[in-house]
């Protein structure tokens, strides 16, 4: 009895409170009964793709995005981590550097936090493997370590070489990017980045082959070493040996080309001149070697040129050192043809000394024909020392010419 009477009790409250409810509600139309719609998520992603992440958050937010990528077994991926600030609409976006990396999936992890609380997400995204295009590519140059090493590579690392593999940098670091320019006839362009490069050129300090890596993912790497079966490369010549390496990316392959990625025959380009005049991708390269010196090629072919997917090709720049050796090859002609008209002179006064002296052995001459004698000497002594000043100014010119790299 007690509990039937709570319970009417209890149901009489709640008509009383059903009344109450009832005057205070507005009039309203359609299903009172359906569940409340959930609250959106505090991130929301606009776009995933490689290389571009946006979303929409809490205003002000800050957020760190982690880049999950495969980037192959030589590659250099792109950065890992990246933050920033959401505007006052809540928009974040980044952009970053896509290098090579092998064809798959990534992911996008983003994590923001605000006064709002903390909030993340993932969002997945394709990767493409990507041709990489002589006309546009990035690059960075880096050391060798030569107690960690690298892996991969098992050639024995020798400390002494690291001034040799230093120089060696700072050469490619000053040049190299001018360098493809020029080798490319002003087609294609190589930047040089600190990090998140499609290609990386690593300097070994030790004694090896310089080799272009291509992994089965499709990533792919360069090694220059400090020291090659010929002695030390010097630094200006780690350049050539890095553009030639870096031309493997492209060539040589098919008809004319060998296993090994170089020309069959050396066919000389009739546009280039001097040492660069068979191209950049023979084996071996043709060096030019002297005194002192070493040159080797660092400028395309025409048909390297074709390999790297370039079809209108111009004329090579004049190269200045060949500029310089013609200059001074027609100088030398001109000195040595002066030196040769100086030294036919002195010849004739010689034989008119010499007839006067077979006259008269005892050269008691006779006092006109002793003015003529001494007339004579005194004029070929003084071609003579002009000759002697001919043939000094044309060995300073044979000193500039064999001093030239070309």
């Amino acid at each position: 009895m007690r509990l039937q009477r709570l319970i009417a009790a209890f149901a009489l409250l709640f008509a009383a409170c059903a009344q109450v409810g009832a005057q205070r509600l507005p009039h309203a139309t359609g299903d009172l009964s359906a569940p409340a719609s959930a609250s959106p998520s505090p991130i929301a992603v606009v776009m995933s793709t490689y290389g571009s992440f946006q979303i929409k958050t809490q205003p002000l937010d800050t957020c760190a995005l982690a880049i999950k990528v495969d980037p192959g077994s030589l590659g250099d991926g792109p950065p890992k981590t990246l933050t920033a600030k959401a505007d006052l609409n809540g928009i974040v976006q980044w952009t970053y550097a896509t290098p090579l990396i092998p064809a798959g999936h990534g992911r996008h992890d983003v994590a923001c936090s605000g006064e709002r609380g903390k909030s993340d997400f993932s969002a997945e995204f394709a990767v493409a493997l990507k041709s990489l295009d002589a006309k546009g590519f990035t690059t960075r140059v880096e050391a060798v370590d030569p107690i960690a090493g690298l892996s991969g590579v098992s050639t024995r690392l020798d400390p002494s070489l690291v001034p040799a593999r230093d120089a060696d940098i700072a050469r490619m670091t000053a040049t190299l990017q001018n360098e493809w320019k020029l080798a490319t006839r002003g087609l294609g362009a190589l930047t040089l980045v600190p990090s998140s490069a499609d290609i990386v050129v690593y300097v070994v300090p030790g004694k090896g082959t310089s080799v272009h890596l291509r992994a089965v993912d499709g990533s792919q790497r360069v090694l220059v070493y400090a020291v090659d079966e010929f002695g030390t490369v010097s630094a200006e010549n780690s350049v050539a040996v890095a553009l030639h390496e870096l031309g493997h990316i492209w060539c040589c392959f098919g008809a004319g080309a060998g296993a090994d990625g170089h020309w069959l025959e050396k066919i000389p380009d009739p546009l280039l001149q001097g040492v660069d005049q068979y191209g950049l991708m023979t084996h071996p390269v043709t060096c030019l070697v002297g005194r002192g010196l070493e040159s080797c090629p660092n400028r395309f072919s025409d048909r390297e040129l074709r390999t790297m997917g370039f079809t209108e090709i111009p004329a090579p720049p004049a190269d200045p050192c060949v500029t310089q050796r013609n200059v001074l090859g027609a100088r030398l002609a001109t000195q040595g043809a002066a030196v040769d008209a100086a030294k036919a002179q002195a010849a004739v006064v010689k034989a008119k000394i010499d007839a006067i002296v077979a006259q008269y052995p005892s050269l008691q001459l006779p006092p006109d024909v002793y003015n003529t004698y001494i007339g004579l000497v005194d004029r070929y002594n003084a071609i003579a020392n002009d000759v002697d000043a001919k043939v000094a100014v044309y060995n300073t010119t044979v000193n500039q010419l064999n001093a030239l790299p070309c």
